[in-house]
């Protein structure tokens, strides 16, 4: 079948034709659909079985040749759907507790069917609502070691890794990081968007030399350490949670890049969501107990992080056996992961791609304030990343 693409009419007809479909609904049951995606990038929906509301669905993701919040001008290739569909598959191999299933990937149509995530709450949202999980951090800081580590030279022989790094060249979408997240955000451009109140406060911090310059060294290193293979737009967005299961979504961002970024990219949206809470929290109680609930997690995830990391390194990196370097390759880690988060909150408040937790907030006055703080802590992280040694002093320079 060549590309088209599908709506909710066109849609139940596709799946019908879909050799695997008797697998996920009996051939007599009539099928509903409905529009879910609330995301920047693809056309997403749940198609079900009408006279069985609770039973079996599927989820039915499709690429669009541009970005489906912006319109036909933003251009992105469909080819980003190959992408995350490897990079599910290579993380199903190694976490397969923490991502969803994928039934079916369709090259020609450039959309996947996966499982239904529909006992399941975006992150970020629970979190707007002081929702508490007390798995996530175990099973966070473990996607995060197995996936990292299985795909980096610790682990892969030299020729399966460059090998992978190929696979996953995703030049264009790299395009989109580099701009919107390393480059846009610290200049006047037309695509920034932001409270004007902070105005002078913009302009300042886009003159500070000594900021500039270390965003542009961790703009380097996202554009060649190639470490291992990386989610590539990891946040409270795109993680699924319950009180039960934590999953992954939404890697078509994925590509070879230093391992700081995913997590850093995750701890930016805990700050964000720690900072946001004097809004979103019924009181200030509320608002303290969930921000020191935030504060723990984070901290418990790169202690998951590291030690099953470290654990894997001891048993299965053969080639790399030396306590010393394990332990100064850690100690960067750290330290990349604060600056990458320094930059994802900036981007969050610059750039073109804002989050719900401070744009939920329709009074300026009441956010500005907000954004102000996550820039001040943001500039923190990256101007003093390399002095930091411990996950405590990292927590220190973001919770202050």
């Amino acid at each position: 079948m060549s590309y088209q693409a599908l709506d909710e009419q066109t849609l139940v007809e596709y799946i019908r034709r879909t050799p695997e479909s008797a697998k996920w609904f009996p051939s007599e049951q009539s099928l509903e659909t409905s529009d879910l995606a609330d995301g920047n990038m693809n056309l997403v929906f749940r198609v079900r079985a009408v006279a069985a509301p609770d039973g079996p669905s599927v989820i039915v993701k499709q690429a669009l040749p541009y970005a489906r919040s912006v319109g036909e001008s933003f251009g992105v290739p469909l080819d980003r759907i190959r992408i995350e569909a490897g990079a599910l598959q290579i993380e199903a191999t190694y976490c397969p507790d923490w991502v969803p299933k994928i039934y079916l990937y369709d090259p020609d149509m450039h959309a996947l069917v996966m499982e239904d995530l529909h006992q399941h709450l975006v992150m970020r949202r629970g979190m707007m609502k002081q929702i508490k999980y007390p798995h996530c951090a175990t099973h966070l800081g473990t996607f995060l070691a197995r996936s990292l580590f299985y795909t980096s030279d610790l682990y892969l022989s030299s020729e399966t890794k460059k090998k992978m790094a190929c696979e996953f060249a995703n030049p264009a979408l790299c395009k989109v990081t580099e701009d919107l997240v390393f480059t846009h955000p610290f200049m006047q451009h037309p695509e920034n968007r932001y409270s004007r109140s902070l105005e002078a406060y913009v302009l300042e911090f886009q003159a500070d030399e000594e900021l500039l310059a270390g965003v542009l060294q961790l703009r380097e290193k996202f554009m060649s350490q190639s470490q291992a293979l990386i989610h590539g737009d990891l946040h409270t967005g795109s993680i699924m949670v319950n009180q039960a299961e934590t999953k992954v979504i939404d890697p078509e961002f994925a590509c070879y890049g230093p391992m700081g970024f995913d997590i850093g990219s995750l701890a930016g949206n805990f700050a964000l969501s720690y900072i946001s809470q004097a809004y979103h929290a019924s009181s200030q109680a509320s608002c303290h107990a969930y921000q020191a609930w935030i504060v723990s997690t984070l901290q418990q995830i790169w202690e998951v992080f590291e030690q099953t990391f470290c654990s894997l390194w001891d048993e299965e990196a053969v080639l790399w056996k030396n306590d010393t370097y394990k332990k100064a390759y850690v100690v960067s880690l750290l330290q990349d992961t604060a600056g990458f988060a320094g930059v994802e909150m900036i981007r969050r408040v610059l750039g073109l791609a804002h989050v719900a937790d401070l744009d939920s907030i329709a009074d300026e006055q009441v956010r500005a304030p907000l954004e102000r703080a996550a820039l001040t802590v943001a500039a923190r992280l990256i101007r003093t990343r390399r002095k930091l040694q411990t996950p405590e002093d990292v927590i220190g320079c973001m919770f202050d």
